[in-house]
């Protein structure tokens, strides 16, 4: 693509990275372009908005649930030159799901505390069976997202679930026991809605005697991932700490 726009001019940095997060996570919503993309005047900022619509590098999300954006089809054109990895629209159901995750993840990576993140859809992708997890009822499911995390002085690999509407205590002891035989990440991490599936998959590890995941499993809740995942309170088995916290730790 010789120019991106009908002007003949090329994308400023902070705009290309809004596409590549759009590619990445299948939606984006007009709040987190606001906040993590643009500069200026909230009028400028809906200026340039309009522009990539009109442009054909975004538009509405199919779902009509308000201010939801997905590539446009010269959008995907751009994702392909870049070889950025393209994944499918975010489902309607999916949209707060996917946008707290990825919203946080890019926070954290845009103060260097995140990198080489991938969310479900794309390990389903590429099909990394590392990352395979299999319960004991032969389903299977990937985490919600893989992430490296910057923590004691180097980047470890950590689990992200994000649980919503809450398992089944036997689903929630599946789990965490495939995640035990794993013994691949430095840290599982649940963001919860409710304190009461917090304690739901707390009382499904103990069923599942001494195991070394005890020692990775970290929780956090919803409300704070979204006002900052910088600061968010993370609770582990024997303390307490941030993100924040753990990448000033050498």
């Amino acid at each position: 693509m010789k120019s991106i726009f009908r002007n003949g001019k090329n994308l400023s940095a902070n705009t290309e990275q809004a596409l590549k997060y759009v590619a990445k996570v299948g939606v984006m919503s007009k709040e987190v372009w606001l906040e993590s993309f643009c500069q200026g005047t909230k009028r400028w900022k809906n200026k340039q908005l309009k522009i990539l619509i009109d442009n054909q590098l975004l538009k509405f999300h199919p779902c009509d649930l308000g201010d939801y954006y997905i590539l446009g089809e010269q959008g995907r054109e751009l994702a392909r030159t870049r070889a950025w990895h393209l994944v499918d629209a975010a489902n309607p159901n999916q949209l707060r799901h996917d946008e707290l995750v990825g919203h946080g993840l890019l926070k954290l990576e845009q103060r260097n505390l995140c990198q080489n993140w991938m969310i479900e859809k794309e390990i389903k992708d590429k099909r990394d069976s590392k990352f395979l997890i299999r319960d004991q009822g032969k389903q299977t499911k990937y985490p919600d997202v893989v992430f490296e995390a910057f923590m004691g002085g180097s980047f470890r690999l950590v689990a992200l679930e994000y649980d919503r509407s809450g398992k089944t205590i036997p689903r929630y002891r599946s789990i965490l026991w495939s995640y035990n035989k794993m013994n691949r990440f430095s840290m599982v991490l649940f963001i919860f809605e409710r304190e009461a599936f917090k304690k739901r998959i707390k009382y499904s590890l103990r069923h599942l005697g001494k195991v070394g995941l005890i020692e990775q499993l970290a929780f956090v809740d919803a409300k704070e991932w979204q006002i900052d995942p910088l600061k968010a309170t993370i609770e582990l088995v024997s303390t307490k700490t941030s993100f924040e916290k753990l990448g000033l730790l050498r």
